[in-house]
């Protein structure tokens, strides 16, 4: 029915001009953006997941960062220790010198002088061993492990000493402390034999080792109970004490607190502390980390501190405890290797992570240019019609006026 009041045609017309102006900015929107999602409404859900694969971006891009800034640490930690393991080496040498029977006491004081210059230079290399102005290898830093270490010890709980006997024999004890034989003896004056307290029982154990160059077990006397102690210079879960060969008399070995056929066997231990070292966050959650600890190798840490071979005994001290030096730098290296190791391998994969994720995110967020463009030029056509259209229902109601005319 035709009338002029209401334009029905121009309204319709007007309503899909103004539906394909939308889609029309819309297309340019989102080509102008490179985005699929220019407005939440666009796709919610979409929107949703790709904020959340952002951010999981974001904290991997961050964690990629934390674990190359990690690996820097460690190589720099590795690089004293390198330096360190190259000074013990020439220290070796020198006590392997000094050590030697040809030598007398004042070339002996000669080597000593290297030597001396050699120890201070390992506590000048922890210190300057630094990374952002922090110290790495001194145990300053926030990475320093703080695992608490202890020897492997034996507490004879034996605290009488030896008493004599009536015999005009000498009593004498064997056994193997670490596979050094140990013989000890309490001579007879041919009545009896003598007396040995608890120190003296220490002191020729200790004498006996160190005739065999082995300084990494000592024998004590516990102050408050009396009882002799065994226990090794070397610490943590790879320090063992074993006493084997046990035979003699059994009063002495009593007094020494052994007994034959029973056989000594205890190992030090490492207990980890919750301060230890620095959790790195390597990955989107917070308890996605790696803890980085890195071992002090001063002086005092090592054991070394003080050896001096101005005399043979000294020289053969000094090679016995550099020798628990070594192992322990070499110990430390092999753990810093080891974490250096994770990290490489944390970082190729928070890589892989990285390049998934933003495959996921371009999959939901990136606008196709090719559909785009094609939308935007069907879009375009359609508003070119619809004005068009619009133009031509406005002549409609003229047309219609001319029915009234006489």
């Amino acid at each position: 029915m035709p009338v002029i009041s209401t334009n029905l045609a121009a309204n319709t017309a007007v309503r899909y001009l103004n539906k394909s102006s939308n889609s029309l900015s819309t297309n340019i929107a989102n080509l102008s953006s490179g985005s699929r999602i220019s407005k939440a409404s666009d796709d919610p859900a979409g929107l949703a997941i790709a904020t959340q694969i952002s951010s999981d971006l974001t904290t991997l891009e961050q964690a990629s960062e934390n674990a190359s800034n990690s690996l820097a640490i460690l190589q720099t930690a590795d690089g004293g220790a390198s330096t360190i393991a190259d000074i013990l080496e020439r220290m070796v040498s020198l006590a392997s010198e000094a050590a030697s029977g040809t030598m007398t006491d004042d070339e002996r004081a000669l080597i000593q002088t290297e030597f001396s210059a050699l120890l201070e230079e390992i506590d000048s290399t922890c210190s300057s061993t630094t990374y952002n102005g922090v110290s790495l290898l001194d145990g300053s830093s926030n990475f320093a492990d703080e695992t608490v270490e202890t020897a492997a010890t034996y507490d004879t709980g034996a605290s009488a000493g030896y008493a004599a006997e009536a015999t005009g024999e000498d009593a004498s004890a064997t056994f193997s402390i670490n596979g050094t034989e140990i013989t000890i003896s309490s001579e007879s004056d041919g009545t009896s034999t003598a007396d040995m307290s608890a120190e003296d029982l220490a002191e020729a154990i200790n004498s006996a080792l160190h005739e065999q160059g082995d300084y990494t077990v000592s024998a004590s006397v516990d102050a408050a109970t009396g009882a002799i102690v065994y226990e090794t210079v070397e610490t943590g879960a790879s320090a063992s004490l074993e006493i084997t060969g046990i035979s003699g008399n059994a009063s002495l070995l009593a007094a020494v607190g052994l007994s034959q056929g029973n056989d000594v066997s205890e190992s030090g231990a490492s207990i980890a502390s919750d301060e230890t070292g620095a959790d790195v966050m390597v990955g989107s959650s917070s308890n996605d980390t790696i803890n980085l600890s890195i071992q002090s190798i001063t002086c005092e840490a090592l054991g070394i501190e003080g050896l001096d071979l101005s005399s043979a005994e000294g020289a053969s001290e000094a090679l016995s405890l550099l020798s628990l030096a070594v192992d322990e730098v070499a110990d430390t290296r092999a753990s810093l290797g080891a974490t250096m190791s994770r990290f490489e391998f944390r970082s190729s994969q928070i890589d892989t992570s990285i390049e998934s994720l933003e495959a996921a995110e371009s999959a939901i967020m990136d606008v196709d240019i090719a559909k785009e463009m094609a939308e935007m030029s069907s879009n375009s056509v359609r508003v070119k019609a619809a004005a068009a259209a619009v133009a031509q229902a406005n002549e409609v109601p003229q047309y219609l006026l001319k029915l009234l005319q006489s």
